[in-house]
């Protein structure tokens, strides 16, 4: 149809629809292949399975020092963490949900868990999550893994942009963040609400050219 055809404002309504399809539609830019099993020099970064369910809730979903400043409650039972498990596992059918269990290359037990989330598809930019079983905090386990993961993130799938926060008063993982090579960007104010009330938060991040 012309647009002689149609009414100005409709014309006008049509035309503000498509800029706003473009605008929302993901970019073919990242190229997702889901959580596929990541190496480094002491981990394996793999997908969780049903049998991990206890090994899970014994290592840190029970623990509420863990999720002190997460915005998700420690379970109470382990039925709550196969629920959670089961619904990761179900979700690894899409090919841009990303989410590894950590565990020792000597091990095949999960001792944490780091997932990698799309911010915005089309600017390219990514976020991440992690938590680490209270009996291996301290021996730079967060750090490797996090260094796999923005290698993954930039090199395999393409994200221009991987940023990230934590609690102010959670400094432990600022330098997990420092020494995977982001940078400090600066404080929000009230980021988030966590299991301790309202955050503020340092904001980090590292792009693809200071990667490389």
């Amino acid at each position: 149809m012309k647009r002689q055809e149609l009414p100005e404002a409709l014309f006008n309504m049509l035309e503000d629809a498509i800029a706003e399809t473009k605008i929302n539609t993901p970019s073919i830019a990242l190229n997702h292949v889901g959580s596929i099993t990541i190496i480094t020099d002491r981990l394996i970064l793999r997908r969780f399975t049903h049998d991990d369910s206890e090994a899970v809730y014994n290592n840190w979903t029970s623990d509420s020092e863990v999720s002190k400043y997460m915005r998700w409650q420690h379970h109470k039972s382990i039925k709550e963490t196969e629920l959670k498990v089961n619904d990761w596992v179900n979700r690894y059918k899409n090919n841009n949900f990303y989410q590894w269990a950590i565990t020792f290359k000597d091990s095949d037990e999960p001792i944490g868990a780091i997932g990698l989330f799309v911010v915005n598809e089309s600017d390219m930019c990514g976020d991440f999550g992690y938590s680490i079983s209270r009996k291996y905090w301290g021996m730079g386990v967060a750090t490797e893994a996090l260094k796999a993961v923005l290698k993954f993130s930039f090199e395999t799938i393409g994200f221009n942009r991987i940023e990230s926060y934590h609690s102010a008063n959670n400094s432990a993982s600022g330098k997990v963040m420092l020494k995977a090579g982001m940078k400090l960007e600066g404080l929000a104010k009230q980021k988030y609400k966590s299991n301790v009330g309202f955050e503020d938060s340092y904001m980090y991040s590292i792009l693809k050219e200071e990667y490389h």
